[in-house]
């Protein structure tokens, strides 16, 4: 398991398994993000709301919420929606200590389209 937080420490993500792999996006929110991106079943992660709940964003196709603290502002993850043939998490680990970053095999996606 893995305890994740965002900033202030009001949103808590429960991961079932420490992730070896995560994704640098290119795409126009994840590059302005900055996010690494790794993925899992919606029943493996665990979202916790300390003070206030998350807000999300849709855009685009919608098949996707990115849901951020609205406290410090981080962003903590996303969802997929009911527009997506494939419903996952997937948790930014930029929230992870640097040394659980170094450790992560990171695959560079480049799409410009959206």
């Amino acid at each position: 398991m893995m305890e994740l937080t965002c900033h202030c420490g009001n949103i808590e993500l429960l991961l079932s398994a420490v992730p070896t792999k995560a994704t640098k996006c290119n795409c126009s929110i994840c590059h302005r993000y900055g996010a690494l991106w790794s993925y899992f079943p919606k029943s493996e992660v665990t979202i916790t709301a300390h003070v206030q709940s998350t807000q999300g964003y849709i855009w685009g196709d919608k098949e996707a919420e990115f849901m951020h603290c609205p406290i410090c502002g981080c962003v903590t993850h996303y969802e997929t929606t009911e527009r997506c043939d494939s419903q996952f998490i997937a948790v930014n680990m930029s929230m992870a200590d640097i040394e659980v970053i170094e450790d992560l095999q990171i695959t560079y996606k480049a799409d410009r389209k959206s």
